[in-house]
């Protein structure tokens, strides 16, 4: 007679147990893997918008305006000329755009553009019905320092901690101008940064 032999409960529960602990070890290290493939993508979008940025600079000897509302990358990117296919790059960051969202959330959803501007410049803008917000103008009742600091223009991601700003920090910046740093944990916060005089803080 034959007997069969299977598997005894302890033998189960031992390779339960180790399936478990290597689930573990693994999720994390995925979703790790996935933050970090985001901040890639981020950079890679900061950067082409970047050379459409100069390549449009080249040709009108200046950079383009503030959006004037929602403070999202221009349309003179696109139009006439395209320097880059799309001006609607959705921040990976970002909450989904869906249907249902308002046209301020969705606009909420891309990544951010400010052309530094001086008062002077920022009067005009306002003018002409595109007005500036307060940290892109260079000026002691605003954010002084901005075009030493950026130079012409700033291109922001708000990163994996999906907070653009943070209401603890003095205005006009709030904090929108600190640089994510992955040394502070895959998800830490910051901004993903990129402007005229360098990016991510200048590093």
């Amino acid at each position: 007679m034959k007997s069969g032999r299977g598997f005894t409960l302890i033998e189960l529960l031992i390779v339960v147990a180790i399936i478990a602990i290597l689930a573990l070890i693994a999720v994390p290290n995925f979703l790790e893997a996935q933050v970090r493939a985001k901040v890639s993508r981020a950079e890679a979008d900061l950067r082409t918008i970047a050379t459409a940025l100069e390549a449009y600079a080249v040709d009108y000897n200046d950079y383009p305006p503030n959006d004037g509302r929602y403070n999202v990358i221009p349309v003179e990117l696109t139009t006439p000329v395209a320097y880059i296919a799309s001006a609607n790059l959705t921040d990976p960051f970002a909450f989904d755009v869906r249907e249902s969202l308002t046209l301020y959330e969705a606009k909420s959803s891309l990544y951010t553009y400010t052309k530094i501007v001086t008062i002077d410049e920022a009067e005009f803008w306002q003018r002409a019905g595109r007005p500036c917000p307060h940290e892109a103008i260079d000026h002691w009742s605003e954010n002084e320092g901005a075009l030493q600091k950026y130079g012409k223009w700033r291109l922001v991601s708000v990163g994996p901690d999906r907070a653009y700003l943070d209401l603890n920090f003095p205005p006009p910046l709030r904090g929108s101008d600190i640089p994510y740093d992955p040394t502070n944990g895959t998800v830490s916060f910051g901004n993903i940064l990129r402007f005229q005089n360098g990016r991510s803080g200048g590093k």
